[in-house]
Parts: C-alpha cells; sequence; structure tokens
C-alpha cells in the first residue's frame, strides 16, 4: 500500500503516543513524546540499522522541534508476527537526555543516521542558545535497549 500524506501523519502520531521516553536530568522541564503526538511538531523520521541477534528488529529516530530547539527519541522497533500484519511497533524508547528538556536550548540541523556492527550513529550539526559555539552532535545508539552515548564537539 502506498504510503499518503494522511496516512503517515496518522503513523507519525500513533508512533509518537507509543513513545515513552525518560526525562532528562538537567535542569529545565522534562519533556516527553506525548508533547509531539501532532504531526505538525516531527520534522525528521528515519529508520536505520538492525538490532538483536537476528538482527529483524530495527532502530527508528524521530527529531522533533518545540519552545526554537530539539528534542530527539531514538525507537527499537520489531515487527509484529502474531496477527500476521507484521507491523512495526516499538520495543523500546529512549529521549535522548541531553536534549529533551526546555533548558538544553540545541537546535539540532543537517542529521544523518548510519548504521555500525553494534547498533548506529546518528550525527548532527547543533546550535546551542547558550552560547555562539557551533558544535557536533554524535550519538552512539545501542546495541542494548535504551543504550547510547551522547557526544557533543566544538566546531569553531
Amino acid at each position: 500500500m502506498p504510503m499518503t500524506r494522511p496516512r503517515l501523519r496518522r503513523l507519525l502520531a500513533t508512533a509518537l503516543l507509543a513513545l515513552a521516553g525518560n526525562g532528562a536530568h538537567a535542569l529545565g522541564a522534562d519533556y516527553g513524546p506525548e508533547r509531539f503526538a501532532t504531526h505538525d511538531a516531527v520534522t525528521w523520521v528515519q529508520t536505520c540499522g538492525t538490532w538483536g541477534t537476528d538482527h529483524h528488529g530495527t532502530y527508528r529516530v524521530i527529531h522533533a522541534e518545540a519552545f526554537a530547539q530539539s528534542f530527539l527519541y531514538v525507537q527499537w522497533m520489531a515487527r509484529g508476527e502474531a496477527d500476521r500484519s507484521y507491523s512495526l511497533y516499538a520495543v523500546h524508547t529512549t529521549a535522548i537526555a541531553e536534549l529533551d528538556n526546555d533548558h538544553a536550548e540545541i537546535s539540532l540541523s543537517e542529521l544523518t543516521c548510519r548504521a555500525t556492527p553494534r547498533g548506529i550513529v546518528v550525527t548532527a550539526k547543533a546550535d546551542s542558545g547558550h552560547d555562539d559555539k557551533l558544535r557536533r552532535v554524535t550519538i552512539e545508539v545501542g546495541p542494548a535497549a535504551g543504550q547510547y552515548r551522547f557526544r557533543a564537539q566544538r566546531t569553531r
């Protein structure tokens, strides 16, 4: 079945409602994925790489924007076999704590995702609302559900 715009919107809204990320521990209010239940907040969705001993799972990265900053979530996706629909569902969702609160004030652009033997690597250009420094952000995800490593590198 072709992916129509209304179907994509419903899919994204359903996926975002299913998110259950942990909040950040920095100052400021934490914003969970339920804030982005409407499709207009989502700016980027990418599936990339595989996970699991049989490599049948896939990772999905979701970027949303609010309050002039970025929020990023990673999902460990699997295919449902019980109902024979084989549709994707989220096994686990992780909020990237370094980004997902209103105090972070980091705006991401030029997002990319690539598969690695141990998971995925998400990279992006990052502008901080706290200073004029431009950074490059690297997030290594996996292999275990919820596992990631966040690194910010100053570029100027």
